[in-house]
């Protein structure tokens, strides 16, 4: 009689258990986060008076796999460089080209971006700063900015 009472314990526990599990808290319009890998980095050796192009690979993550090709919009924004000393210097935006839009591939989580230093007017030696971040908006959540120094 003792082992029925145990029995009878276990299965209606585990039925408890087990109906107990749903997925109604699942949230099925997540957002698409999207940003730079690195904060900063550098495009170097730009001829005097001319210019110089450089790829950063595998510069953005997204958050989630999608089965086409998604496409995200590169806007410029100010440049904070608080720890810059002497002050760092902002560049005139004659001195940089981009990738207006990237393109993350169907069923990938990074895509690469594209600069072009151009020496029309840089001046500080040691480099000229810009930051662009991803446009947000809709289902897309900016994840942060991307600081390129420019040099010659």
């Amino acid at each position: 009689m003792k082992k029925i009472n145990i029995i009878i314990t276990f299965v209606v526990l585990a039925l408890f258990v087990v109906s107990c599990e749903t997925y109604d808290d699942y949230d099925t319009n997540r957002k698409t986060v999207i940003g730079f890998t690195n904060s900063s980095d550098n495009v170097n050796n730009i001829p005097e008076g001319g210019e110089r192009t450089r790829t950063f690979n595998d510069a953005l993550f997204v958050s989630d796999l999608a089965d086409v090709d998604r496409e995200f919009k590169v806007i410029v924004i100010p440049t904070i460089l608080p720890d810059a000393e002497p002050p760092a210097t902002a560049t005139n935006p004659e001195n940089y080209t981009f990738e207006a839009t990237v393109i993350i591939p169907a069923n990938s989580q990074r895509g690469s971006f594209t600069v072009t230093g151009i020496d029309n007017s840089i001046e500080d030696e040691r480099g000229e700063y810009f930051s662009v971040a991803i446009e947000g908006g809709g289902n897309v959540v900016s994840g942060g900015r991307f600081t390129i120094r420019l040099r010659q």
